[in-house]
């Protein structure tokens, strides 16, 4: 293995996780901004409550909240591939 196949390797370990280490929490406060309005403010500034948030925006929290759903599921198959497919003869990803 030379070095550059080496830092390639290093480089995408390190993508993905900061893909799956700071994507997904990011997609969580995605879809918790989504759920909620604008922000109520006293005369002082201080956030006192919110509003509601909008039929279109709740939509689109749920869809966010569907999608991490989606990838938590998978990535549990993942995890579990080699159990699943002695258990149950299945094999969810093939021959990944």
């Amino acid at each position: 293995m030379t070095f550059i196949e080496m830092l390639t390797a290093i480089l995408r370990v390190t993508a993905l996780g900061l893909v799956f280490g700071a994507g997904i929490p990011v997609l969580f406060a995605l879809g918790m901004r989504c759920m909620t309005g604008d922000p109520i403010r006293d005369a002082d500034g201080v956030v006192v409550g919110d509003t509601d948030a909008s039929p279109q925006m709740k939509a689109l929290g749920w869809s966010v909240y569907a999608v991490l759903a989606a990838l938590i599921v998978v990535a549990i198959c993942w995890v579990a591939r080699d159990a699943i497919g002695h258990y149950f003869g299945l094999e969810p990803f093939g021959a990944l």
